[in-house]
């Protein structure tokens, strides 16, 4: 039998509920165990010198969840953490004392772009995982940059980033975790027209796109359901004098986000600063719904990159009214992105998707060989469907 590749997966606050360490906790649990040997090393968070942020802290069901699925963890400690330097350097750790390079072929984190410590100064290859566009880490041991998104890609290739040693998968989706829907609980009929999204309650982040345009769209049998969402969305319903709204509570459980999801026709997004991918979407795709979204000025963009062949972008206000009225009166056009939207998510969003992915980069840097390998190396590139969705954002071109 071939020797396993050896990985440690080490994050600050690894074992927090953040989609960034929910993409490592993912990742880590379901690498194939005939193929990879992991240890994930975590702290629990700790105050920042320097910054009033709070990062969030180890949460039990992600640990439960870790340990239900057998990955050795290693728990270190860090007393402060000193975003004063440009490195973020871990104050009164004992990392060291806990971590072998010896014992690994490869380093496995996820950080915001630029040096990081300790992985800066680690001497085996380190493989980042970039959820923010920051800057680009030009440490020489960092043997390759996987990114959530092609736009994300883009902004770091742009500065500096190299394309060749890149690739991305995104935060993978898992499959609808219930069949109920929430249109009884709410009053609303089952032949109704529903459209909607979920989001953190931020403020920041309220758009007033979509209500506003299902003000120019609406009709009786219509309805648009919130869940979570900034207060500025129930200030906005009373200032439009808006029926037909409803609101329903933020919830990270797997099933509420299926109930919920499970009563919409449409999938109709707002965010004020957009999205590096929009895990949101590929939710609303696995479970089979048509999406809509809007461009921002202010912010990221990947939107019409996520939603591939199941969305439609608007440009701005007037598009997006438009767009959204074009969905509620087009039954044949819902159900034609719709149609598309399941397949597309399975294809590139799904876990077992992701985990390949993940593993074909890890058998390149480790010079295995694989026929998953070298179909890996034939693949469409992500973000070209073979549904019949080119991305824009496409890079490789570039090279």
């Amino acid at each position: 039998m071939a020797q396993k590749i050896r990985i440690a997966f080490v994050k600050f606050g690894g074992l927090s509920a953040g989609g960034t360490e929910r993409w490592l906790q993912l990742m880590a649990a379901n690498l194939p165990r005939d193929l990879f040997e992991v240890d994930y090393f975590y702290c629990d968070a700790a105050p920042y010198i320097g910054s009033d942020y709070k990062h969030a802290d180890t949460d039990p069901s992600r640990l439960q969840y870790m340990q239900d699925a057998g990955v050795h963890l290693i728990k270190f400690k860090v007393g402060k953490k000193d975003v004063t330097k440009p490195t973020h350097d871990w104050v009164d750790t004992n990392f060291w004392e806990l971590f072998d390079a010896s014992q690994y072929d490869l380093v496995q984190t996820a950080k915001a772009g630029p040096a990081e410590y300790p992985y800066h100064l680690m001497k085996i290859p380190v493989v980042e995982y970039i959820t923010l566009s920051a800057g680009v880490d030009s440490s020489p041991n960092i043997a390759w940059s996987i990114h959530l998104s092609q736009w994300q890609r883009a902004q770091w290739y742009r500065a500096g980033g190299a394309l060749k040693r890149s690739s991305i998968i995104p935060i993978p989706v898992l499959p609808p975790a219930s069949s109920e829907n929430l249109r009884a609980a709410l009053g609303i009929p089952a032949n109704a027209l529903v459209a909607g999204f979920h989001q953190r309650n931020t403020e920041e982040i309220f758009s007033p796109i979509p209500l506003e345009a299902f003000a120019q769209n609406f009709t009786a049998d219509r309805h648009f359901v919130i869940m979570g969402g900034a207060q500025k969305y129930r200030e906005q319903v009373q200032q439009l004098n808006l029926r037909n709204v409803h609101f329903v509570d933020h919830a990270g459980d797997a099933s509420k986000i299926s109930e919920f999801l499970n009563t919409l026709d449409i999938f109709a997004h707002g965010r004020r600063d957009g999205e590096t991918f929009g895990t949101v979407f590929a939710e609303a795709m696995i479970h089979g719904k048509p999406c809509l979204s809007h461009y921002s000025d202010i912010g990221a963009n990947a939107q019409p990159e996520t939603m591939g062949p199941a969305g439609l972008f608007a440009l701005d206000a007037a598009d997006y009214a438009k767009k959204l009225g074009q969905l509620f009166d087009d039954a044949k056009l819902r159900g034609q992105l719709a149609s598309k939207a399941r397949t597309h998510a399975e294809m590139y969003y799904s876990l077992p998707a992701c985990v390949r992915e993940l593993g074909c980069v890890y058998k390149r840097l480790c010079n295995v060989p694989s026929a998953e390998l070298d179909e890996s190396s034939q693949r469409i590139p992500y973000g070209v469907s073979p549904l019949g969705y080119l991305q824009a954002c496409y890079l490789e071109s570039e090279l």
